[in-house]
């Protein structure tokens, strides 16, 4: 009998877990309550593990209030080794080494949740890692506002640079909010930056399922519409690994795995018969990004000789959602407008433009710009003799700056298809990520299609001597460059020795820079 069966009691017996035996070192680990499981699944993870490891160990919550399981899927590499060093000098981390490679992080993460004992659960992979004050941070998240998910910020890093991901669920703090309230929630589903009540995965007997792509996709879904209400974090939570040597698991996964893997997602979706409006926002992801975008809006399918296996899956795809029978229509689903022309030309057949838009996508062809009825559009002009016309959703150029003796004004035009509510300005560093500021106040929309913002000076005293890019912030996530036609410069001082340079960056863009000036 399996150590996990010998912990549970007879009713609470999972046959699923007894299909692969294994050891477990500090067992004595999950009889204690914990305030939060922290599970890993490992697999030849030796490049990056110790620091994934050390970044739990180091939390400000304590240690002593995680317990810390890692359960290795069969590594050869020597993280089996790592492992049992670490138990041996912390109790509370827990070591499960598998008999056998199970082949995906599905059997892992069930098998840590399974043998967790604790309020809270949130899942880490062996190549990445948390923020000193991650754990803490959504564990009290959790706590004050009753819900049974939050999710913070991750930050990816690759070889050159840092750059946040799913901007959208850690855009703002928002407490006991429907999921359903952020559009694009259902996007990034990884393990990253989220924690939830371990007991919405145990009562509601949810778990990854074994696919070496969108497993996590799917388990998140289930777990959002289990969770109901949700709360989320402005603070970096979670530094997603994508050095170049990092060899994921992601990367080395073949497209047509992928989609089959998402076409499983979609069916195991749309089996629930969900609310058609809450499930547009579930499978737009699915639908727009995986579907389309991903099949087609890619260098893979440019360069492939076997464009006919691309379409087959798209087919796939399609037929799929007509089986179902919703009440709304696939393309319903699709929101960007370069996805709705890809969909369109693969509906009406026209492969030879389907593959030129896609060879001028990704091999930046020539392009123009023109107004129709007042509205802006990119026009693509593709090698086999046709032009796409890609309408703009939204332009935004500073048409008026100026400045008084307590604020700048910054009068900027609008064009586009879908004009928005303007919120703001995000003023984002160029050196530092993390480092944002949102400017709310002094936002006054106009009758000719702009906005204009007053900055006022004592407010930017508080910006770092830093670069920044600068965009408009609308419909709470989403943002949007500013161009900058001008090449005057417009320098402003903000306090004493320390000046505010408002300017056109290379790519023809507004950028802020704040410059303290040295005594001489």
């Amino acid at each position: 009998m399996s150590v996990l069966n010998r912990l549970m009691n007879k009713a609470d017996r999972d046959p699923y877990f007894d299909k692969v035996g294994y050891e477990i070192l500090n067992e004595s680990a999950l009889k204690q309550k914990a305030k939060v499981s922290v599970v890993v699944p490992v697999y030849n993870a030796m490049e990056f593990l110790k620091k994934t490891v050390d970044s739990v160990i180091l939390q400000n919550i304590g240690f002593h209030n995680i317990t810390l399981i890692l359960v290795d899927d069969g590594s050869k590499d020597g993280s089996r080794e790592v492992l049992r060093e670490y138990s041996r000098l912390y109790e509370n981390i827990v070591s499960v080494f598998l008999q056998k490679n199970t082949g995906t992080p599905a059997f892992p993460r069930n098998l840590g949740a399974h043998l967790s004992n604790s309020k809270y659960i949130t899942f880490l992979d062996a190549d990445d890692w948390l923020s000193c004050e991650g754990v803490k941070v959504l564990y009290d998240l959790l706590e004050e506002t009753k819900v049974n998910y939050a999710v913070g910020k991750t930050i990816q890093v690759d070889s050159k640079q840092e750059t946040v991901i799913g901007r959208y669920e850690s855009s703002q703090i928002r407490h006991n909010v429907s999921p359903f309230s952020i559009r694009h929630l259902f996007y990034h589903l990884g393990p990253r930056a989220r924690m939830m009540k371990l007991d919405i995965i145990k009562k509601n007997g949810i778990k990854y399922p074994e696919m070496k792509f969108a497993e996590d996709k799917q388990f998140f879904i289930d777990v959002i519409l289990a969770a109901g209400k949700i709360s989320t974090t402005t603070v970096p939570i979670y530094y997603l690994n994508r050095i170049d040597e990092n060899e994921s698991l992601t990367k080395q996964t073949d497209v047509f795995e992928k989609m089959d893997s998402n076409i499983s997602v979609l069916k195991h979706v749309l089996e629930k018969n969900l609310d058609p409006n809450q499930e547009k926002l579930i499978i737009n992801r699915l639908i727009e990004f995986d579907s389309i975008t991903r099949l087609f809006d890619r260098k893979h399918f440019v360069k492939s000789k076997n464009k006919k296996a691309y379409y087959d899956k798209f087919n796939k795809v399609m037929s799929i959602f007509k089986k179902y029978k919703r009440p709304y229509l696939f393309e319903d689903t699709i929101i960007k407008p370069i996805s709705r022309i890809y969909f369109d030309l693969a509906m009406n057949r026209d492969f030879e433009t389907l593959e030129a838009l896609a060879d001028w996508s990704k091999n930046k062809g020539e392009s123009y710009f023109i107004e129709k009825e007042g509205l802006p559009y990119k026009v693509a002009r593709l090698k086999n003799g046709k032009e796409i016309q890609i309408p703009i959703q939204l332009q935004a150029a500073i048409s008026e700056e100026k400045q008084s003796s307590d604020h700048i004004d910054l009068k900027i035009t609008l064009k586009g298809h879908k004009i928005p509510d303007i919120q703001g300005l995000v003023l984002q560093s160029r050196t530092h990520v993390e480092q944002s500021y949102l400017i709310e106040e002094g936002v006054q929309h106009n009758k000719d299609n702009s906005v204009t913002i007053k900055l006022d000076k004592q407010n930017l005293k508080q910006l770092k001597q830093d670069g920044y890019a600068v965009y408009l912030r609308h419909s709470d996530y989403e943002k949007k460059l500013i161009s900058k036609d001008t090449e005057l410069n417009l320098q402003v001082e903000i306090e004493k020795n320390k000046q505010l340079l408002i300017y056109k960056t290379k790519n023809g863009n507004m950028g802020i820079k704040v410059i303290k000036e040295t005594k001489q």
